[in-house]
């Protein structure tokens, strides 16, 4: 066997032997005998090709070789010993931190609870949330900036889970300036309306643009996020679609609320993981969580 391929234990027995000076105070330390003390030495000794004690019946010192490689091993073990410190501290953090992504509209409505919930539970944990949009939901999970990410489903997610919790569909804000008495709209009806929408950087935006077909849309205002729709359509602007999970956002303004009636007008909302990624039990704990509230869902539309 070349020193190569030398066995780590046999470097933790030189060690004790070194620092110790002799091979019964090794064998002490490590709970063997003597003679096994003293075999591993001279196997290790035979590997390497050098003498690494003089040997008395007293006691073991070190030859010149010995305390060459005595001091490479003893810097090269508190290295190694200094990085499992650090692993240990990282894991130790980990199982008391949760890094999640949010879709804003979630974040703003339904996460609060959630958190205070998940945080009366458990008091130790710590929560870090990053608050982003879907389209950058992947790149944060990928950066392993965060352990979960809770939204729409997204497009290429061959290297992820997703994990559907409900079906969100999309409703109409309709301010009393515009109000017809209408029960329901199709995207179709909206086209004599002015419109707010949401931005084509969004999730959300994707799904209304791929299902409008030949229909053509008068749309006023083009905005970011669904609190500012919906509040430009109670300051009377113009009908605004958003998602149902944003109603918690409505203003006190007075308008009613309907369902858009379109075929495929609604969109998977889940978790979305990185497959396989091991949670740890306050994530996993958060996730049944985040499960049980959101299936609890907004009250129906209309």
């Amino acid at each position: 066997m070349s020193a190569s391929n030398v066995n780590l234990k046999l470097l933790q027995t030189f060690l004790l032997a070194a620092e110790h000076g002799s091979f019964r105070r090794a064998a002490e330390e490590s709970n063997r005998s003597p003679s096994a003390v003293s075999m591993q030495i001279k196997d290790l000794e035979e590997q390497i090709g050098v003498s690494l004690f003089v040997r008395t019946p007293q006691s073991a010192n070190l030859t010149p070789s010995g305390a060459m490689l005595y001091e490479q091993v003893r810097s090269a073990m508190a290295e190694v010993q200094a990085g499992l410190d650090r692993l240990s501290g990282v894991a130790s953090k980990r199982r008391s931190h949760v890094s999640i992504g949010c879709a804003p509209t979630l974040a703003a409505t339904r996460l609060g609870n959630i958190l205070t919930t998940f945080k009366l539970r458990y008091p130790r944990s710590v929560i870090n949330l990053k608050e982003m949009p879907p389209t950058g939901a992947l790149s944060l999970l990928q950066d392993q900036e965060v352990e979960l990410y809770v939204g729409p489903e997204v497009p290429n997610m061959t290297e992820f889970n997703f994990e559907p919790i409900l079906q969100d569909r999309f409703a109409v804000c309709v301010p009393p300036e515009f109000d017809e008495g209408a029960e329901a709209y199709s995207l179709a009806d909206l086209a004599a309306f002015p419109l707010i929408l949401l931005d084509r950087h969004t999730a959300a935006r994707g799904l209304l643009d791929r299902i409008c077909g030949d229909v053509t849309l008068n749309i006023q205002y083009e905005v970011q996020y669904a609190y500012t729709a919906i509040t430009l359509a109670a300051a009377g602007l113009g009908l605004a679609v958003v998602p149902c999970i944003a109603l918690p956002m409505l203003p006190s303004a007075s308008f009613r609320v309907v369902p858009l009636t379109d075929e495929g007008a609604a969109r998977a909302v889940g978790i979305i993981t990185t497959r396989g990624y091991v949670h740890h039990d306050y994530s996993e704990q958060l996730m049944e969580l985040i499960r049980t509230e959101l299936r609890r869902g907004p009250g129906p539309v209309g």
